[in-house]
């Protein structure tokens, strides 16, 4: 099959909206984007709940697509669907299974943990990604380090309470981020652009990713970045150390107590990535023993944080509910960005939002 016919001829469509991203969202955005429509039928994963979506999210990108059920009535739409879109909802197997016309799956984001990607290519159907939120992501990132290690945050709390204070647990190293290395682990799509915003600030960098692509770095003006061979050098040379690595079985809680030991105690830690990267327990050791300067957060190994969690009482955390991403122009409105992505696909023949192109059979 050549790509550019996946989305030259009409297609009937499955539209899978939440609490997030809409169904009506989603049609406007595929009826916009000029690709040939047959018929679009709907579903919606979950009862619509934030709080729900949040739980089932966070199962989802612990434990895959088989970990949560799919949109209820799905199963009887997909007999005569061509192209399944997306937000969140799971698409195991045994979904796939049920949809035996199936020639591409649309996701509204940039994570595929509610896909099975290798089932998907095994029957020969493209998925299809959004990075919606990279940039959000990644201007948060980069307050989150001014907020921790100026201590814009804990002096904005104190004086909401009444306390007037100057004298902070980090006081005696407080610095620009100018006369700090920030190490990156992970080069991605996050990644990259937290790079870019750093070097524009004149913030020296080190970063370490096995899987980084030299011309995209190149492309984004990073080809000066200096890398490291390993995540123990990351964790020993930097004041602070940013996370943007994928939560994967190899990586889920590989950031531990070995990790924070190598840390300068003049050090700081940023997780703006995914909480089930890092062992929870052994980042709280480290920051109430202090052998560690601080840590930023917007992730967690278990979502909502309580007052039970370990953090009530800490001097030397930023902690955020899980909002880095979420920008009026991120997540409510990626079914356009998406089809921006397909537009480009069916027009010019591009490759790289199909995150399973090289196990697929088709032409560009």
């Amino acid at each position: 099959m050549m790509l550019r016919e996946l989305f030259e001829t009409p297609m009937n469509l499955v539209v899978v909206g939440d609490a997030f991203v809409s169904c009506d969202t989603m049609e406007e955005a595929l009826r916009a984007s000029g690709v040939k429509i047959g018929k679009i039928s709907r579903a919606r994963w979950g009862s619509g709940d934030k709080d729900e979506f949040a739980a089932r999210q966070l199962n989802l990108e612990r434990h895959g697509p088989e970990a949560e059920a799919w949109a209820e009535g799905l199963e009887e739409l997909l007999p005569e669907c061509d192209v399944l879109l997306t937000h969140f909802n799971p698409v195991p197997r045994a979904l796939l299974d049920k949809a035996p016309r199936l020639k591409a799956v649309l996701t509204c984001r940039g994570g595929l943990e509610h896909i099975d990607v290798a089932a998907c290519s095994e029957r020969n159907i493209p998925v299809v990604n959004v990075i919606r939120n990279a940039v959000p992501v990644a201007e948060f990132t980069v307050g989150m380090m001014l907020a921790l290690t100026r201590n814009i945050a804990a002096s904005h709390h104190l004086l909401i309470d009444g306390h007037w204070q100057k004298e902070y647990p980090n006081s005696g190293f407080t610095s620009t981020l100018g006369n700090l290395t920030v190490g990156l682990a992970g080069l991605g799509n996050v990644g990259i652009e937290v790079a870019v915003r750093l070097k524009a600030m004149g913030v020296p960098m080190i970063a370490f990713d096995a899987y980084a692509d030299p011309a995209r770095l190149e492309r984004n003006g990073l080809g000066d970045v200096r890398f490291v061979d390993s995540m123990e050098e990351l964790f020993r040379s930097s004041d602070i150390v940013s996370l943007h690595l994928r939560l994967t079985p190899e990586t889920e809680k590989s950031i531990d107590r070995r990790c924070f030991s190598l840390m300068k105690p003049t050090a700081y830690f940023v997780n703006t990535a995914r909480g089930g990267l890092v062992n929870q327990a052994d980042l709280l050791d480290a920051l109430r023993t202090h052998s560690i300067a601080g840590a930023a957060l917007d992730v967690y190994d278990s979502e909502p944080v309580t007052a039970e969690t370990g953090f009530a009482g800490l001097d030397n955390v930023v902690l955020t509910p899980h909002i880095a991403g979420a920008t009026e122009d991120a997540i409510p409105k990626a079914p356009f960005l998406l089809m921006r992505e397909v537009r480009r696909i069916a027009d010019q023949g591009t490759t790289e939002r199909i995150v399973n192109f090289k196990e697929l059979h088709l032409d560009a």
